[in-house]
């Protein structure tokens, strides 16, 4: 019923507003109905956004629309199309809030435009430093302002880094409107199992006090490559309560949970093929008393726990421990991972990949740019220490908080939770797919092609080109056109905004398809770009989608994806002339080393 009255108010509002004319009058009449669907519960936010939105470009003067239209763009997904709103408040009245700075500062941040938001961000905390004595409830502390300078001089340097991700939501069958997250898999890929704070097949019908339905956990079977709808996993997991799934075991027999006792614990239970057992207690040699203890991920053989905790004795905040069980079931005394994992702030959801050594973990320490993002870092046995994390970088990570990672076997593969475009509503579940290919080396790339063509002593005989460091009796001899297609860089134009292949290329990239197919050391290199229209974010998925689309044209024609390398590299700036040609993907044709 209350679903049907919001969607009545939607449509029936602009019908009755139509036949005004005065423009503060039909802006003030959606302010109203947003007003009232903002109090409801958070299924509604999007309709309040969407009629806040309304109501101030109906009336660019109306200060409050234009503040609700940018605080809920900043709360929900499009983060970065505050700016438009919140700039109109600025315009007109520059003190209407004491942190109005801060929050364009937040906005540019989303939007990856990180020198301007440097600049609200200093301004606000000039003026936050100049008013100490200032409390008001629009007050950002220095502390988090500092933060956020940091993130963005981080996010300067990680954004020049090639995205060599595609990104891809999960779809109805795994998303809801509702929160969605914590995404655990079995190492074949076929079951998973994820939090949910969704209305439908909810065991409770009521919700808790911050108007989301209380946590239940999910369960999807993967059938022909197809995840399928979504079922809520039952008693005795779920319960009228709270409940949390955190981790799988590999074959997918024993699901982790946590449970809201002593603070936050972890839980248990076992799959005997047709039903769930009652959650256990883990053991108190990783759950306290006192603190908290709420992710955990375990080696192949469960010999090994890394799990995370509040408790005294880290570096700050909540660090990741780990915790080792003899052959005889005994658990001992935990540990921290130490400062080279751990930070002053928070780590979060970490995941042991399958080769035993990687460990992918959530941090809002370490080099980010913004909440949370996702790091891994590799044990070394040899020195028995891990290495420096490596953030993941654009587009898994982004200003906002990307967590719960889970890797497939091969590592190609990744599953984590995140608000972003593409989702059904809150947080959802995405699917990541690395692009990279282990076997084309940094310095080929970097160096575009370091083949060396050398012609030979017999002028009957066609030039010869060494692929990298190939061995002399590795070389291989290449036909005169072959030599001009591997020389040539291939530049494939777009339309603007699009990023679909003109028909007048596909030949281009079929004559290098038929070359890869016959030369093995041959790889190819993709870089995908767009012109300086639009912000630097949304420039950064064109041209990252450009490049993206060169690579599917390529698979699809058979070759193997372990052979090529695509990224985006947002727009072009050290290019000048037409902004029609900056819309395109270069590609180029490198070689392969002998080691690799």
């Amino acid at each position: 019923m209350r679903r049907s009255l919001i969607f009545i108010l939607l449509f029936e509002v602009p019908c009755t507003l139509l036949s005004q004319v005065d423009s503060a009058r039909i802006s003030q009449e959606y302010m109203e109905q947003a007003d009232q669907i903002y109090r409801q519960q958070k299924e509604a936010i999007e309709i309040a956004k969407e009629l806040y939105i309304q109501a101030a470009n109906a009336d660019v003067t109306n200060l409050k629309a234009n503040w609700m239209a940018g605080k809920l763009y900043l709360e929900t997904i499009n983060k970065d199309a505050a700016v438009t709103y919140l700039l109109r408040v600025k315009e007109q009245k520059p003190n209407y809030r004491f942190d109005l700075d801060y929050y364009i500062g937040r906005a540019y941040h989303y939007g990856l435009d990180f020198d301007k938001a440097l600049s609200y961000y200093e301004r606000y905390k000039k003026k936050v430093m100049s008013a100490r004595s200032y409390r008001g409830k629009d007050r950002v502390p220095p502390t988090r302002v500092s933060r956020r300078i940091m993130e963005c001089n981080n996010g300067k340097e990680i954004i020049t880094r090639p995205a060599q991700y595609s990104m891809q939501a999960l779809g109805e069958n795994i998303n809801s409107v509702w929160p969605d997250y914590a995404p655990v898999l079995n190492k074949d890929e076929n079951v998973m199992i994820f939090t949910s704070r969704r209305q439908e097949d909810n065991t409770s019908p009521n919700v808790d006090r911050d108007n989301f339905y209380f946590e239940d956990v999910f369960i999807s079977h993967k059938v022909n490559g197809e995840w399928q709808k979504a079922k809520n996993i039952g008693p005795p997991i779920n319960t009228a309560y709270h409940d949390s799934n955190i981790a799988l075991s590999a074959d997918g027999k024993r699901l982790y949970l946590y449970k809201d006792e002593n603070n936050g614990d972890i839980y248990y239970s076992d799959f005997d093929g047709e039903k769930w057992s009652k959650p256990k207690y883990l053991t108190n040699k990783i759950n306290s008393s006192v603190y908290s203890e709420n992710s955990l991920t375990e080696t192949l053989n469960s010999d090994v726990v890394f799990y995370t905790s509040n408790r005294p004795g880290g570096e700050g905040g909540s660090d990741i421990y780990m915790c080792i069980k003899d052959n005889k079931g005994k658990w001992y005394k935990s540990k921290s991972l130490g400062p080279v994992i751990n930070t002053k702030y928070d780590e979060d959801s970490p995941f042991l990949a399958y080769d035993g050594k990687t460990l992918y973990f959530s941090s809002s320490g370490h080099k980010g740019y913004g909440g949370f993002d996702i790091f891994k870092s590799v044990y070394d046995s040899t020195t028995q220490s891990w290495s420096e994390p490596e953030n993941l970088g654009y587009p898994v990570n982004t200003p906002d908080n990307e967590i719960y990672f889970h890797a497939s076997k091969d590592q190609r593969t990744g599953y984590f939770a995140s608000v972003r475009e593409g989702g059904v509503g809150f947080t959802d579940i995405f699917m990541v797919k690395y692009h990279g290919s282990g076997n084309v080396p940094a310095e080929l790339i970097a160096a575009n092609n370091q083949r060396v063509n050398t012609q030979s002593d017999d002028p009957q005989q066609p030039p010869k080109a060494q692929a990298g460091k190939q061995s002399e009796a590795t070389q291989t001899t290449f036909e005169d056109y072959e030599l001009k297609i591997m020389d040539h860089v291939h530049k494939i134009f777009f339309n603007t905004d699009q990023s679909s292949i003109k028909d007048e290329h596909q030949a281009e990239l079929d004559s290098i398809i038929q070359l890869l197919n016959k030369y093995d050391v041959l790889h190819i290199d993709i870089a995908g770009y767009a012109s300086k229209d639009g912000n630097p974010r949304y420039n950064l998925q064109l041209s990252q989608k450009r490049a993206l689309i060169v690579l599917d044209y390529l698979i699809g024609h058979g070759l193997n994806e372990d052979r090529v390398v695509a990224r985006g590299y947002g727009s072009i700036t050290d290019e000048e002339g037409d902004p029609e040609g900056h819309r395109r993907a270069d590609v180029k044709i490198v070689g392969r080393t002998e080691e690799n």
